[in-house]
């Protein structure tokens, strides 16, 4: 698979499931609740403890799942504990509240035939087992499954890429979920807080080499040149995204997240050069595809960089996602 061919991976299924839950508890803590939805996930299925499990080397994880994100006045909120900065200077630890209500969460996996893959059958019966008696913590959750819509992902980045390249020239990547990028230049999963296109498609390119079996160092950069360089970040970037310390384990220090959005722009120069070598189109719509089911940076497993590619017409609500605008 040379740089742009990405025709390879056409053989495995990307899925992203939208989950509804209602889950009577009350929480008042300090929680990331990535944790809270993997233990609902692994209760259901203690198999998937296993696929969750930390691991180490080349494998990339093929899934990935959200936080909780709850409703509130027409807004989305994506829950989660954070270091909070007072006018008077002061810092505290926002707590996370859960009380009994209605949740959304997102799974995203890839269904193949290979190791590390799962069916599909095998998600969804798990998410139907999801109601019942859970504990989580010292809280005992009881959660009743509302429903599950399969989001076409396909679909949607297929008319996301057309508006991009025959309308507006312009897309928007939200970082729905605190987001870890991944540097591509440097070793050690050495993470990035700065939303270059090299650093947002890194994982997802990486992840497509992977599945196609020819995962070459060089391949990957060399796609990941064309991606930097026929979408562009404007300087506007420090106002839509900044940085949140997120809390993920109580008594440990805070992590600091990529959290808002930032809007890409077509290089038309460059995307007339390519388009002449390269299928540019069939390369972006792969590179969404798999950013939108398996989310980008590290830790996605553990529910960090769930994201969102979307013209800039749309709306939040439109969206169904927090933006997680800084303030």
């Amino acid at each position: 698979m040379s740089a742009g061919d990405t025709t390879a991976i056409g053989r495995f299924e990307k899925h992203l499931l939208a989950v509804d839950v209602y889950l009577d508890t009350y929480i008042n803590d300090v929680l990331f609740t990535g944790k809270l939805v993997k233990s609902l996930l692994i209760d259901a299925n203690p198999k998937l403890k296993e696929v969750f499990a930390r691991s180490s080397g080349t494998v990339p994880k093929l899934i990935h799942i959200s936080p909780l994100y709850q409703e509130v006045d027409g807004k989305v909120r994506c829950l989660y504990s954070y270091i909070l900065e007072e006018k008077s200077g002061q810092k505290r630890v926002e707590k996370t509240v859960i009380r009994a209500g209605s949740y959304r969460l997102y799974v995203g996996f890839v269904e193949c035939g290979g190791s590390g893959c799962l069916r599909f059958d095998e998600i969804y019966n798990t998410l139907l087992d999801i109601s019942g008696i859970h504990k989580f913590s010292n809280h005992s959750i009881r959660a009743e499954l509302v429903s599950v819509s399969v989001i076409d992902v396909t679909v949607h980045v297929r008319s996301v890429v057309k508006e991009l390249l025959a309308g507006s020239g312009k897309i928007r990547v939200v970082f729905s979920s605190p987001t870890l990028l991944r540097d591509p230049l440097r070793t050690s999963k050495h993470k990035s807080l700065v939303p270059t296109p090299i650093n947002i498609f890194s994982t997802p390119t990486y992840i497509l080499y992977y599945l196609a079996g020819t995962l070459r160092t060089r391949s990957v950069m060399r796609t990941l040149l064309i991606l930097h360089r026929l979408l562009n970040e404007p300087y506007s970037y420090i106002k839509t995204a900044g940085i949140r310390h997120i809390v993920y384990d109580k008594g440990k220090n805070p992590i600091p997240t990529l959290i808002g959005y930032v809007n890409l722009y077509l290089n038309k120069t460059y995307y007339e050069r390519y388009s002449k070598i390269y299928e540019v189109e069939k390369l972006l719509e792969n590179v969404f595809t798999t950013m939108l089911a398996l989310g980008i940076g590290t830790s996605r497993s553990a529910g960090f960089g769930h994201t969102v590619v979307e013209t800039i017409k749309k709306t939040e609500r439109e969206l169904g996602h927090a933006t997680n605008k800084p303030k």
